[in-house]
């Protein structure tokens, strides 16, 4: 091979490591299993979970593991409210969860890719930042409230798989999608949910007996975490 083309072969295993995602997975071994053998959603705090999640968590290449039952994926979900609206969006073309396109889904998901700290808590609420930062576009603080962990053995997208669910409180009406050749969104009342539950992505789906409560035990503007 000339020094061209062993440039070329050189540049292109570069790029090819700077496309590589690492995303956080914790081992499906018996001890997980035991903690997460449930269908839906389980609200409030395991601690024991969260301790576990913290201590065998790790970073693979998201290509290795997408389709590997050997791992769970861990995803922060995010519900997005002002006042008593929920966030609902649309899929209306082809993004890289192809089996979701035209469902409807009032949570916003996203794999936990490293940061610079040493903190599992700032690991999560950093992702949960770049998520919102990454997804839509608001004016105003916004707060957010842990809810709980959400699990879907039923569906394949689920197998793979691990919810923390949030909720996302923001100050202004004014939300908006980033991505507008891909995804349409808007407040919809918590009452409206229910009219889009035929066309619900599955984690929506599960959650949706649940907004209307979590939603009302959320109704001042100052939970838990303030940006």
């Amino acid at each position: 091979m000339n020094l061209a083309g062993e440039v070329a072969v050189k540049n292109k295993k570069e790029r090819d490591r700077n496309l590589q995602e690492n995303i956080l997975v914790v081992p499906n071994t018996a001890a997980v299993q035991k903690n997460t053998n449930f269908h839906g959603f389980r609200p409030g705090t395991d601690h024991n979970l969260w301790t576990q999640f913290a201590a065998e968590g790790l970073f693979l290449d998201r290509d290795i593991v997408e389709d590997d039952t050997r791992y769970k994926q861990l995803i922060v979900y995010l519900v997005l409210r002002c006042r008593q609206e929920i966030f609902i969006y649309q899929r209306i073309r082809e993004t890289g969860e192809k089996r979701l396109l035209d469902m409807y889904s009032f949570g916003l998901g996203g794999h936990i890719n490293p940061v610079h700290s040493h903190s599992f808590r700032r690991l999560i609420t950093s992702n949960l930042t770049r998520e919102l930062k990454e997804e839509v576009s608001f004016k105003g603080q916004y707060s957010y409230r842990f809810l709980g962990f959400l699990n879907d053995q039923e569906e394949e997208v689920g197998r793979y798989h691990f919810g923390l669910v949030f909720l996302v409180s923001c100050l202004s009406p004014h939300i908006s999608v980033r991505e507008k050749n891909k995804i349409q969104g808007k407040l919809v009342p918590v009452s409206r949910l229910v009219e889009y539950q035929d066309n619900l992505e599955n984690w929506s789906l599960i959650l949706l007996p649940y907004i209307p409560d979590l939603v009302g035990m959320c109704t001042g503007d100052s939970p838990s975490c303030t940006r």
